[in-house]
């Protein structure tokens, strides 16, 4: 049995870094490719511009596809949030600021897009964002409701 999960996990590993290599291999092709159409398609322009004729139809449409099929390609992978350095401590302010402001518990994501909205912070990972702030806020009271986490502070 182990002898065999072993084999499993070792066949495993190897298709995982075939898979990538084909992907690098991929996009490099898919690049290369890239970078002959335009040579092609400028030295097309060029030749054009040197006899007087104006681009063709096939041509604009060759140009547009050429720069359409990155863009295709960039939709289906995931993008992350660039990293953002925050004022913690300005944040947990405008956090104190906002649970006074409605005197009512808050979500995680009611808080955040408050934030976003009224001061322009934005985390690329909303929870952690939140949690470093409340470091500088020991008087807000965390509760769960269900999943979601909401946000409050004490009656005074």
């Amino acid at each position: 049995m182990f002898n065999e999960r072993k084999a499993l996990q070792m066949t495993l590993q190897a298709l995982l870094e075939q898979r990538m290599v084909l992907r690098r291999q991929y996009v490099d092709q898919d690049k290369q490719l890239g970078a002959d159409i335009k040579q092609i398609l400028s030295r097309i322009r060029e030749m054009d511009a040197q006899e007087g004729i104006e681009e063709d139809e096939y041509t604009q449409e060759v140009a547009t596809t050429t720069e359409e099929a990155p863009d295709e390609l960039t939709k289906r992978m995931k993008v992350r949030k660039a990293h953002v350095r925050h004022d913690y401590l300005e944040v947990a302010k405008q956090i104190n600021s906002l649970l006074r402001e409605t005197m009512s518990p808050m979500s995680l994501v009611e808080l955040c897009d408050e934030l976003k909205r009224r001061h322009a912070v934005e985390f690329a990972s909303p929870y952690i964002g939140v949690q470093k702030s409340l470091k500088y806020l020991p008087q807000v009271k965390v509760e769960k409701d269900g999943r979601k986490l909401i946000f409050s502070l004490p009656a005074e």
